[in-house]
């Protein structure tokens, strides 16, 4: 029971971080999957701003939240360590664009509610590959998440790369974005599959 809870938590998490950001970016004219940052949704001046912060952003940190509190009591083991409460970071990430929205093309540095924007989504981009990382040892000492143990290690590094090349312009930044979050949410359904499966 408690598994299934897991997998429709991450089912949920999923669906809300993915469709509201597809829905808003069809909305948005010239708007590229490829270039543009998932924050371009809801930047200061953009149409649907408010509409993103409230309808986006917001419900998929959340919802990933949920799914952080049915994975800790579905498995206490990993509730006992610092990997949920690191991936718990990616919805801060998530609650705090909703909260400070960045600049017009998401720069690095700008206005004081862009720079804090930008803090907020690398500490939760950072704490969630971490917390993979983490959570992929701590898997190794339970039985029904042992055969993907090194697998979430191995996501978790190789997320951190993503993030670092998140962090520079380029034409691609969007895709490369939208990588790395494909990463966080097929981590949460291989999870889930796994305790619904045992």
């Amino acid at each position: 029971m408690t598994g299934s809870v897991v997998f429709l938590m991450a089912a949920l998490a999923t669906l809300v971080g993915l469709v509201p950001v597809w829905w808003f970016a069809k909305r948005r004219e010239d708007y590229s999957h490829m270039r543009q940052t998932i924050s371009e949704l809801g930047e200061t001046g953009a149409p649907d701003a408010k509409k993103v912060a409230i309808f986006a952003f917001a419900p998929a940190g959340h919802t990933l939240w949920l799914f952080v509190a049915a994975l800790a009591f579905a498995v206490p083991q990993l509730a006992d360590g610092s990997g949920l409460w690191l991936f718990a970071l990616l919805g801060l990430g998530y609650v705090g664009a909703a909260m400070f929205p960045c600049d017009p093309g998401a720069p690095l540095w700008g206005t004081w509610r862009n720079n804090l924007h930008n803090l907020i989504a690398g500490i939760g981009y950072l704490g969630t590959v971490a917390g993979m990382t983490e959570l992929g040892r701590a898997m190794e000492d339970v039985p029904a998440l042992q055969s993907i143990a090194r697998v979430s290690q191995l996501m978790g590094q190789g997320a951190f790369f993503g993030v670092f090349l998140l962090s520079f312009q380029s034409p691609v930044r969007g895709l490369i974005q939208r990588v790395l979050e494909a990463v966080f949410y097929v981590w949460m359904l291989m999870v889930a599959t796994m305790l619904v499966m045992q």
